[in-house]
C-alpha cells in the first residue's frame, strides 16, 4: 500500500502571500514514498521489541516493511546503543533465585543496573529470572565472562594444546591459530554470556542483555551467579572421586580408574564430564568388558577405531590433547592380563 508523510516545513513569505494572509505560515509539504506496512505492523513490532514508536517505524521503512528484518535492524540498533552505556557504574540490581522443578537444582544470580526505579520494575526483574533460568539450564557454565578466567588456567590450555600429537607437522603460524581457536572455544562453553540464550538460540546470552539494556535505557552487568545441586557440595574434597564417577558396572570402574589416572592434573569438573561421556558411549554402543580384553580386539584396528570414536566424542568436552591422552589411557586399563 502507499502511505503519504508530511514533513513540517517554513513557509516562504512568497507562499504565505500565496496561501492568503499577510504573516508567514507554516505549511504540511507531503513526501510520498511506497511502503509495504501498516499501524498494524507499527504495533506488532513494537510489542515485539519493546522500541519506540518511531523507531519501529523507522525500522520498517529500513526494511521495505519486513518484519523480521525490522526486528534485526532495531536490535542492531539496540546493541550499538547498549554499548555507549556499558561503562556507565551499576550500583543498583537485583539477586534472583530460580529453583528448577522438583527441587533439585537452584541458581542464584546478581544482575546490576543503574538505579532503583528500573531494579525494582517488573521488566528487569523478569529478565533477572530469565537469566537464572539460563544458568540452570547450562551445566558447564562456569564464569560469566570470558575475562573472568584466570589467565594462569588459560596460559596452562594453551601449552596442552600445543603439544598435541595432530598439531606436529602443521607450520607455527598455523599451530598457534589452531592452539587459540580450541582453547577459546573450549572455555567459551564454560562462559555464560557465549551461550546461546535458551528462548531464542539465535541470541547469545550478552545479546540478550543488551536487548533489555536497549529497552529500558540503563546499563546492565550480570555480576555472579551460584548453582545448587541436590546431594553435592557438602562432602569433603577426598571423598569425591569414587563416589561422583561411580556408574555402576564393571566396565564403568574401569573407564572411571582410567579418567582419574589421565586427568589428575585437570581442571575441577573435566574429569566427571570425561568420564560420563565415555561411559554413557561405550554402554550405548553394547560394548563389555570381556570384549576390550579380547586379544584379537585388544591388537587389532577395532580398537584403534574405538579410540578415535572416543577421542572424537570427548574433544569438544576436554580438548583435544586431553581427549588423546585419555584414549591411551583407556588403552592401557583394557589391556588383557598375562
Amino acid at each position: 500500500m502507499t502511505k503519504v508523510f508530511a514533513v513540517l516545513a517554513a513557509a516562504s513569505p512568497a507562499s504565505a502571500f500565496l496561501l492568503g494572509g499577510g504573516q508567514p505560515q507554516r505549511s504540511y509539504v507531503a513526501l510520498h514514498a511506497t511502503t509495504t506496512f501498516s499501524a498494524a505492523d507499527v504495533k506488532a513490532l513494537r510489542q515485539a521489541s519493546g522500541a519506540g514508536m518511531m523507531d519501529c517505524k523507522k525500522a520498517l521503512v529500513e526494511a521495505e516493511g519486513d518484519m523480521e528484518k525490522a526486528s534485526e535492524w532495531l536490535r542492531v540498533k539496540g546493541l550499538a546503543s547498549a554499548a555507549k552505556k556499558g561503562e556507565r557504574a551499576t550500583k543498583e540490581g537485583l539477586v534472583e533465585t530460580y529453583v528448577h522443578t522438583g527441587g533439585k537444582l537452584g541458581v542464584m544470580v546478581e544482575v546490576n543496573c543503574e538505579t532503583d526505579f528500573v531494579s525494582k520494575g517488573p521488566d528487569f526483574k523478569e529478565m533477572c529470572r530469565l537469566v537464572a533460568m539460563q544458568v540452570a539450564a547450562c551445566p558447564g557454565v562456569e564464569y560469566v565472562k570470558f575475562e573472568d578466567i584466570p589467565a594462569a588456567l588459560i596460559d596452562e590450555e594453551r601449552s596442552v594444546e600445543s603439544r598435541s600429537e595432530d598439531l606436529a607437522s602443521k607450520p607455527t603460524e598455523i599451530r598457534a591459530k589452531i592452539v587459540e581457536g580450541r582453547v577459546t572455544k573450549m572455555f567459551n562453553e564454560k562462559v555464560l554470556l557465549s551461550q546461546a540464550y535458551i528462548k531464542d538460540p539465535k541470541l547469545t546470552v550478552d545479546e540478550f542483555v543488551k536487548s533489555y539494556v536497549a529497552k529500558l535505557g540503563e546499563n546492565m552487568q550480570i555480576t555472579r551467579f551460584v548453582k545448587f545441586e541436590l546431594g553435592k557440595g557438602d562432602e569433603p574434597a577426598d571423598n569425591k572421586s569414587d563416589e561422583n564417577l561411580s556408574f555402576g558396572g564393571e566396565l564403568d570402574g574401569v573407564v572411571k580408574a582410567a579418567v582419574q589416572s589421565a586427568g589428575a592434573r585437570w581442571p575441577e569438573g573435566m574429569v566427571d564430564t570425561a568420564a560420563s561421556t565415555v561411559s554413557a558411549f561405550l554402554t550405548a554402543e553394547g560394548w563389555t568388558l570381556g570384549d576390550l580384553a579380547d586379544p584379537e580386539i585388544f591388537d587389532g584396528p577395532a580398537m584403534e577405531d574405538l579410540q578415535n570414536d572416543i577421542k572424537a566424542k570427548t574433544t569438544d568436552a576436554i580438548g583435544a590433547a586431553r581427549a588423546n591422552q585419555l584414549s591411551k589411557e583407556l588403552k592401557l586399563k583394557f589391556q588383557p592380563s598375562a
